[in-house]
């Protein structure tokens, strides 16, 4: 009679283990998950001129197989997910932040609007980070800040306002900042001297304001830097003469004031300088003539 409970107990240890490990596969994010984050963004729609999402995020097809859908071939997850130049309307729902093996979220030349969710801060795979050309407004979010992989991060051409956070001086493997065409205003912080990877710079057409950072000169990788379009004073510092890769250069439609460093001369791979529409003094250095194929507009 001993031996009843023992198998009693034996068969509900099992059973139970046997609930809790379906349990926990049917929690586990996967592309179930994927599809329901998706579906979320698909019903927040106002604007889908062309029915592209209408008629192609359905259940008659694997999410894997949707328009603007990439998904990675070893876990079938959703990676990469393109509506760029959809003519779509809408708000971000939170329910993206559950795309959890995205790398590459792409919506710009759209109307999407409203804020950031903070929900994104989830997607820790990220790698580039379009949202060009919409209508989005409010403060950049400090989490954004935190993609150790971010290499791309573009978000000119919106309502965003306010300063930059220096938190975004965290991202260590940026190579392209685009927050051009906002309304962002006051100076830059210190904390962006850590991109040591940036290549391309896009602070244009906003109201920046106080003296160019001389740090910027430390950007070594950098092949493009568009400052133009602000309320930029002071001198142009010599440091910029350090980008040795720097091929455009445009501070036009500032308050800069002083000559033009000699230090430009050392910009061999230069090609584009537009410096007009400032308060400059002094003529040209001659050091500048010696760089080949150089385009100049004072």
């Amino acid at each position: 009679m001993g031996k009843i409970p023992f198998i009693l107990a034996f068969m509900l240890s099992v059973l139970s283990s046997s609930f809790m490990a379906t349990l926990f596969v049917e929690s586990a994010p996967n592309i179930t998950t994927d599809q329901s984050a998706l579906f979320a963004l698909k019903t927040h729609l106002t604007r889908d001129p062309q029915n592209l999402l209408e008629t192609n995020w359905t259940m008659a097809t694997s999410v894997c197989n949707w328009i603007g859908v990439t998904c990675g071939s070893r876990h079938r997850r959703v990676t990469a997910l393109n509506l760029s130049g959809m003519y779509l309307a809408a708000t971000i729902p939170p329910h993206l932040g559950n795309l959890s093996f995205l790398a590459l979220l792409d919506i710009a030349h759209n109307k999407f609007h409203g804020s950031i969710p903070f929900e994104l801060c989830n997607l820790h795979r990220l790698k580039y980070l379009n949202f060009c050309n919409n209508s989005f407004s409010g403060e950049i979010p400090s989490w954004l800040g935190s993609f150790p992989q971010l290499e791309s991060l573009r978000l000119g051409i919106n309502n965003f306002y306010a300063t930059i956070p220096p938190h975004l001086g965290n991202l260590s493997s940026l190579a392209l900042l685009d927050i051009a065409y906002n309304k962002f205003h006051g100076s830059i912080p210190f904390e962006l001297c850590n991109l040591h990877r940036l290549k391309y710079l896009y602070f244009l057409n906003n109201s920046f304001s106080g003296e160019i950072p001389s740090w910027f000169g430390s950007f070594s990788q950098l092949e493009l830097l568009r400052l133009d379009g602000n309320n930029f004073s002071g001198v142009i510092p010599s440091s910029l003469g350090n980008l040795s890769k720097l091929e455009a250069l445009s501070l036009y439609g500032n308050n800069l004031k002083g000559k033009i460093p000699i230090t430009v001369g050392n910009l061999s791979n230069l090609e584009w300088l537009f410096l007009n529409h400032n308060q400059l003094s002094g003529s040209m250095p001659y050091s500048i003539f010696n760089i080949s194929s150089l385009h100049v507009e004072c």
